[in-house]
């Protein structure tokens, strides 16, 4: 009887360190969940990073070679897709 006494025992031991471990990796899947923070640019930051006019941005804007967001009159653009857009275009040397 004693032995049956301290299966269950251990058994709920067990479950509670398996709920207990279970919490701890939901709150570590919810840290890694969260998103990034996305860093925006300015129209004339573009510009002056990729030593363009503001005329050529508007054509490469235009032809959906560059992303963008616009928040009412003013036009951003992700960090990120600049640096993809480089990446890939990038000539290497030889």
């Amino acid at each position: 009887m004693d032995c049956i006494l301290m299966e269950t025992s251990a058994y709920k031991e067990l479950q509670a360190h398996l709920q207990r471990l279970l919490e701890r990796v939901s709150a570590l899947h919810s840290l890694s969940a969260q998103p990034t923070t996305v860093r925006w640019l300015t129209a004339e930051e573009v510009c002056k990073a990729l030593s363009i006019t503001k005329r050529a941005l508007q054509y490469y804007r235009s032809a959906g070679i560059i992303p963008y967001t616009a928040l009412g009159n003013k036009v951003l653009f992700r960090d990120d897709d600049i640096r993809q857009l480089l990446e890939k275009h990038l000539i290497k040397s030889l």
